[in-house]
Parts: C-alpha cells; structure tokens; sequence
C-alpha cells in the first residue's frame, strides 16, 4: 500500500474545516468593506447638501444691498428641497461722512456710512438631525443725512 492514500482519509476533515474558517473570515471582510461603502456614501451625501446649503447661502448675501438699502431686519424663508434660510442683519456702527468744498458748493446733503453685521442660516433636516451652516459678513451703506 501506499503512504499517501492512508493520510488522505485523516486529513479530509481538516479540510472542511478550514474552507469552513476561510469562508467565515471573508463573510466578515466583506461585511466590514460593505459597511465602509455605505458610510462613505452617507459622507458623500452629507457633505453634498453642506455644499448646496453653502451655495444658497452665498446667493442671499449676494442679494443683499443690490436693489435697496440696507436696513435692520430678521426674515426667513424656504429655499425648497427641505432648506429653510434666516437672515438678520443689525446695525453696528454709524459715521458721518464729511463733505469737500466741492460737494458743499453744488449743494451735496452732508451723509453718514452705516455699518451693519449680516447673517444668513441655512438648516435642513437630515437622518433625523437638524443641520445648518451661517455665514456671516459686514456690509456698509451710505445715506444723507436730513
């Protein structure tokens, strides 16, 4: 008789076993890759609707002072697509603008520059958590004076 066909029967066993570990060990890799996958598609998707919050955002500040002066006030809104947007502006500061002898000659009213804080938020609601982002800037406007 042979040496290897007596061993074969002995080691069939371990065989199994071992394809059963081997099987075991991808069937968690795989879950971990998988779980890694969908929470990188979860990043992806929050940090999408920051970037289209971000962008709304901007548009309103870009809004502001084009059109009309610029006055004190708190408003808000809804941009659509689940974001809502609240905008205050408050003045800061007040300085009168002195006037050169040219301006008082053709009679120029005498003016003052107004300093105001603008703050625009944008929120939404995602995976049960309210999120938001506020830019914040300064803005100036001139006014004569009565």
């Amino acid at each position: 008789m042979r040496p290897e066909l007596n061993a074969a029967p002995a080691q069939a066993g371990f065989t199994l076993l071992e394809v059963l570990i081997a099987f075991a060990i991808a069937a968690l890799a795989i879950g971990i890759l998988f779980r890694g996958t969908v929470s990188g598609l979860d990043a992806t998707a929050v940090a999408a609707k920051y970037d289209e919050a971000i962008s709304l955002a901007r548009s309103h500040l870009a809004a502001i002072g084009h059109g009309a002066g610029i006055a004190p006030q708190i408003t808000s809104g809804a941009d659509g697509d689940g974001f809502t947007w609240h905008l205050r502006i408050r003045q800061v500061a007040t300085r009168s603008l002195t006037l050169g002898e040219q301006d008082r000659a053709n009679d120029v009213k005498p003016s003052h520059a107004i300093l105001y804080d603008v703050s625009i938020t944008e929120s939404w609601r995602e995976g049960g958590r309210e999120r938001q982002v506020t830019l914040a800037t300064r803005r100036f406007d001139v006014h004569a004076s009565d």
